[in-house]
């Protein structure tokens, strides 16, 4: 009598995705490789991650599994990986270690759609990876899926709720201040000071909405072809003409390795950069901001925006998750708010990656790594 996924694994075989194994060690690599194959799946295993994240775009498998330790954790060098399979909507199963109680398995496999423990890996994992693809093939949309931190409705009524008293103090502050005497510095400050945090509040909001705007089911991208440079020279101007001159210098760096045009979903893209481009300006402190557009091999976008000073020892590199975030507007030099969870978004969904490099002593760079072609299919 054949297993559940007999069938869908042969299915499967015979289609253009592979699945692709990652595995630590010889005898686990037979646990594994073995009864998947004898249900007709074409396995690929591999060893290091950036290995795993360039077979993961270029072949785009129907399941990417991860064993047990580093590449199984959500962090480290194997975390890219997750991303990226998580922005082309491929679903990912680990294999944990059996020892450890029921909480301890579920906190490990936080990160993954679904899990195996090691014993169960004769019989249980054909079977978890066929209702794994066949979940994925039901539900494809051509977009990342994902899941919001917090309730998408929740978020989206609290926003709308908020901003009629938001405006009603919007408007109260500027009949104070048509109202208030002039030539008082200390009443004038306090009102700035005011103003300045009603800003704040706005931001927040804006912020809020644009977030779980990026999680809405019915989500669709487009794969409009546009010029990178242009698209960043339209920003810049704009984002001038709104800071004024609060905000340091901004200066763009097109390398003669940038795509003159490339196939993405320009409102998304623009999202994304502005974003990052605000919190690199935040922790700037009114110094220079450089934002390089690149091109790399093969078919690469990198937008990389960089400050040129010491960041705080707090800061680390790190690769940037659309769930993880510590504040909604974070204090500026520690690089923790939404802003830098939207760019990561968006870079999910666009099939790439978004991270936060820091070198002590020197500067940072917000780097988001994106395909030069949407894939809708």
């Amino acid at each position: 009598m054949p297993l559940p996924g007999e069938s869908e694994g042969k299915r499967t075989a015979q289609g253009p995705s592979p699945l692709v194994v990652l595995v630590l060690g010889q005898e686990l690599r037979r646990d594994v490789v073995a009864p998947l194959e004898s249900q007709g799946y074409r396995v690929s295993p591999v060893k290091t991650p950036e290995e795993a994240a360039r077979i993961v775009r270029e072949t785009r498998p129907s399941v990417l599994i991860l064993a047990d330790g580093d590449a199984a954790s959500s962090g480290g060098a194997w975390a890219e990986t997750r991303n990226i399979a998580r922005g082309l909507g491929i679903p990912v199963l680990d294999i944990l270690d059996d020892q450890g109680s029921a909480e301890d398995l579920l906190s490990r496999s936080e990160d993954a759609d679904d899990w195996v423990t090691r014993n169960g890996l004769g019989t249980e994992l054909p079977v978890r990876v066929a209702r794994l693809i066949r979940r994925s093939s039901n539900g494809h949309e051509g977009v990342s899926r994902g899941i919001a931190p917090l309730d998408s409705h929740f978020i989206a009524l609290m926003v709308h709720d908020l901003r009629t008293p938001l405006n009603v103090i919007g408007l109260s502050l500027r009949m104070i201040d048509q109202a208030i005497p002039r030539g008082d510095p200390d009443l004038e400050e306090d009102l700035r000071f005011v103003e300045e945090n009603f800003k704040q509040i706005e931001r927040m909001l804006a912020q809020l909405s644009d977030y779980y705007r990026l999680y809405e089911p019915e989500l669709r991208l487009s794969d409009t072809e546009f010029s990178p440079k242009r698209l960043l020279d339209e920003l810049l101007e704009t984002r001038s003409f709104k800071a004024g001159s609060k905000a340091g210098p901004t200066r763009a760096d097109v390398q003669e390795s940038c795509p003159e045009a490339v196939a993405l979903d320009p409102i998304r893209a623009r999202t994304a950069i502005e974003y990052a481009l605000a919190n690199a300006i935040s922790a700037a402190g009114g110094e220079p901001v450089r934002v390089l557009l690149r091109g790399e091999e093969p078919g690469r976008l990198v937008v990389e925006i960089r400050l040129d000073q010491p960041p705080p020892g707090s800061v680390q590199s790190q690769v940037l998750s659309p769930q993880r975030f510590e504040r909604l507007c974070g204090s500026a030099a520690e690089r923790r708010g939404m802003e830098l969870a939207i760019a990561a978004r968006v870079s999910e969904m666009f099939g790439g990656s978004a991270r936060l490099e820091a070198e002590e002593g020197k500067g940072t760079a917000i780097i988001l790594d994106w395909p030069t072609r949407l894939s809708l299919n």
